[in-house]
């Protein structure tokens, strides 16, 4: 990485602090394998599930909402599996042990919890929204554009978990210096809340499609075949700082990578247009935290 002795000490007492990363609960991760295995039925998923009196609450009160508009009432586990289906379960499951593995506050002046849900999930619901567009020609799975969007910033929460100092001395270069943050945290870390992404995904055995919207969602392009699913995602996130959806005032943010559109196969009216559609959905975030018991 181009290290000065300095910069190298820094960086791997970081990547020290970030070792001590938990995993996830261990109900999440077999969510995750029961969803990849090709012989699970809804049953072998709702029994998992019903293990967790917590997180059955939690998907049955998401999934009578408006936030996914079921057109009845949904009474099971079972039932809430076959009419949402395992990718929207595995988002709901994964974004509710998320905001409970990270629900302390480390006191980071320039980094609201609450803004950063609010980012996070407008980019979930952007990215879904460009899937939905795109389903029949390029095959696009909305509810894993979705997930994919919940997860892309997680870095920055692990920074703010692990290495508070330092996270906070980087949003206040960006602040200052009126530069992204993610080139703050290369200045004054010498790691981005990107470039830890394969470290996360191994540690909780993420699929490769959330590992490399994690690692390449501000550049698509750094990877040998850029993927149109990444691209989905850099291009909601992107949405979601348009829509106003900022860490903080007059945040600056990363410009757009050129491919976007051509590996997409989408003009910019296309994306104005899931632009207009999103900024319809501005409150969903406060909605969707509300369903999962989030407080800040």
């Amino acid at each position: 990485m181009g290290f000065t002795k300095e910069g190298y000490e820094k960086y791997q007492r970081i990547i020290e602090d970030i070792s001590k990363l938990p995993s996830l609960p261990e109900i999440a991760t077999r969510l995750m394998e029961v969803v990849n295995s090709p012989d699970t039925s809804a049953d072998d998923a709702a029994s998992l599930i019903e293990k967790d009196p917590a997180l059955t609450s939690t998907l049955l009160r998401m999934a009578n909402s408006a936030f996914y508009g079921m057109p009845r009432t949904v009474s099971s586990v079972s039932s809430a599996v076959v009419i949402l289906g395992f990718n929207t379960i595995r988002s709901i499951v994964l974004s509710a042990s998320i905001l409970k593995v990270f629900s302390s506050r480390m006191g980071v002046e320039q980094f609201k919890h609450q803004r950063f849900w609010r980012h996070s999930i407008l980019c979930a619901i952007g990215a879904k929204l460009i899937a939905k567009q795109l389903m029949h020609t390029l095959m696009l799975d909305p509810e894993s554009a979705f997930c994919a969007g919940i997860l892309h910033d997680i870095g920055k929460l692990i920074f703010e978990q692990y290495v508070p100092g330092e996270f906070s001395k980087a949003c206040n270069h960006a602040v200052e210096n009126k530069m992204s943050l993610v080139k703050a945290e290369k200045e004054v870390m010498g790691i981005t809340h990107a470039e830890i992404g394969n470290f996360i995904a191994d540690k909780w055995a993420l699929p490769l499609d959330l590992e490399n919207a994690l690692v390449y969602h501000h550049n698509p392009g750094g990877t040998d075949k850029p993927s149109a699913f990444v691209a989905a995602v850099h291009c909601a996130d992107q949405m979601a700082h348009k829509a106003g959806a900022d860490l903080w005032d007059n945040e600056e943010i990363e410009p757009e990578w050129d491919g976007a559109y051509s590996t997409l196969g989408i003009v910019e009216d296309d994306f104005n247009t899931c632009l207009d559609e999103l900024r319809k959905n501005i409150d969903k975030p406060t909605e969707f935290l509300a369903m999962v018991n989030y407080a800040e």
